[in-house]
C-alpha cells in the first residue's frame, strides 16, 4: 500500500479548509477529516497518536525524529490492538506529504482510530483509519478557540498524589492512547484552578513520575542529572533526545527511581516535550526550586537543543527528516 498522494498544493489565508489532512491515502479539506460522534474511538477512548514537530531551518523544512515517532505509534497500536494496514515507511512519506500540502506547518499529529459505529465494547468492525495532519498550533488552533492560552517561560507545579487514576497494569505508560490522558487532565485542570500551571503525577508505588504530557529531569544536590526509570513513564522523543544531548556535552544522565522528597531538594528541575523542548520549572507546592530561576544546566540543555531542532548542529544532523 502506498503513502504517496499528489494534490495541488494551495495557499493559506485565514480559511481553515484550505488546510488539508491525509486520511488512508488521500488529502481531505480540514473540516471533512471527521468521525461519527459514536464512533468507537470516540467513546471508548482508544483512539493512539503521536506528535511531532516542524521546523524551518535554513537548509529547508525538517520534522524533528520523524522516525522514532512513527515507531511509537505503531508500538502504541499493538499494545492496544489496533490492527494497522500502514508500515513505518509509508507513514513516514505520508508525515512528509502532509507538511509538503501544508506549508507553514509546525506540528504533525498521527492518529490512529476506529471509526465505525459500534455497541460493544470490541468493535465489530475493527478497521482502523489513519489520519495526519500537519498545522501551526499557534494560528490554526489556539488562536481560534475562546479562552486563554496559559504559556509562560517557566512553569509552577503542584505533586499530584492521588494515583487512582494512574495503573500501568491497565494501560502501559509506554502507550499514547487517549484513554489514558483522562485522569492527567482532572488532575492538571484541579492544579490550574489552584494557580498552578501544570501537575507532576506519581507512579502507583508514589515514586515521582511525570507530567501529564512531558517527561521531567532534576539536577540533583550532587549535580548529578537524574530523571525517572523507562519502565514508569512514557518513553518521550524529547526525553531520549535530551539524554544524548546530555552525553554529547560530558553530562551524566541516570534513570532512577525518584523521590518526592529528591524533587523538592533539587537544585534544578525542567520538564520536556515535543511542544516545548526544554521547559524549565522553578517553584514546585509553591516552594521554589533552588534560588527560583533556571538553572545553568537546564538552559545549557536548552540551548542545545533549540539549535539542534534548528538545523544549526550537524552533531545531530540525523535526527533531522528534511522535506
Amino acid at each position: 500500500m502506498t503513502a504517496w498522494c499528489r494534490c495541488p498544493t494551495p495557499a493559506f489565508g485565514d480559511d481553515m479548509s484550505e488546510r488539508l489532512i491525509w486520511r488512508d491515502g488521500e488529502f481531505v479539506a480540514w473540516d471533512e477529516a471527521t468521525v461519527h460522534v459514536l464512533s468507537q474511538s470516540l467513546q471508548r477512548g482508544s483512539l493512539a497518536f503521536d506528535y511531532v514537530s516542524v521546523r524551518e531551518t535554513t537548509r529547508g523544512v525538517a520534522v524533528f525524529r520523524l522516525r522514532d515517532h512513527v515507531e511509537r505509534l505503531l508500538t502504541t497500536c499493538r499494545i492496544v490492538g489496533l490492527p494497522l494496514a500502514w508500515g513505518a515507511d509509508e507513514l513516514i512519506e505520508a508525515c512528509a506529504d502532509a507538511v509538503r500540502h501544508n506549508p507553514g506547518a509546525t506540528s504533525i499529529k498521527i492518529s490512529a482510530l476506529i471509526p465505525s459505529v459500534e455497541v460493544e465494547l470490541v468493535p465489530q468492525d475493527p478497521r482502523v483509519a489513519v489520519f495526519i495532519a500537519a498545522y501551526d498550533s499557534a494560528t490554526d488552533i489556539i488562536a481560534k478557540n475562546p479562552g486563554e492560552m496559559r504559556r509562560r517561560q517557566t512553569l509552577s507545579l503542584k505533586v499530584e498524589r492521588d494515583k487512582s487514576g494512574r495503573r500501568e497494569d491497565v494501560i502501559p505508560p509506554h502507550a499514547k492512547v487517549a484513554a489514558s490522558y483522562t485522569a492527567p487532565m482532572t488532575a492538571k485542570w484541579k492544579a490550574r484552578r489552584e494557580g498552578y500551571d501544570d501537575v507532576i503525577l506519581l507512579d502507583e508505588h508514589g515514586h515521582v513520575a511525570e507530567a501529564p504530557t512531558m517527561n521531567l529531569f532534576v539536577v540533583d544536590e550532587a549535580g548529578e542529572l537524574l530523571t525517572p526509570e523507562g519502565d514508569r513513564v512514557l518513553l518521550g522523543i524529547t526525553r531520549s533526545s535530551v539524554m544524548g544531548i546530555a552525553d554529547a556535552e560530558g553530562l551524566t544522565c541516570r534513570e532512577t527511581p525518584l523521590t518526592e522528597a529528591a524533587l523538592k531538594s533539587a537544585r534544578e528541575v525542567f520538564l520536556t516535550g515535543t511542544s516545548v523542548g526544554v521547559w524549565p520549572v522553578v517553584r514546585i507546592d509553591n516552594a521554589p526550586v533552588g534560588d527560583g530561576t533556571p538553572g545553568p544546566t537546564t538552559t545549557r540543555l536548552a540551548g542545545r537543543y533549540r539549535a539542534i531542532v534548528s538545523g544549526e548542529d550537524p552533531a545531530f544532523d540525523h535526527w533531522l527528516h528534511f522535506v
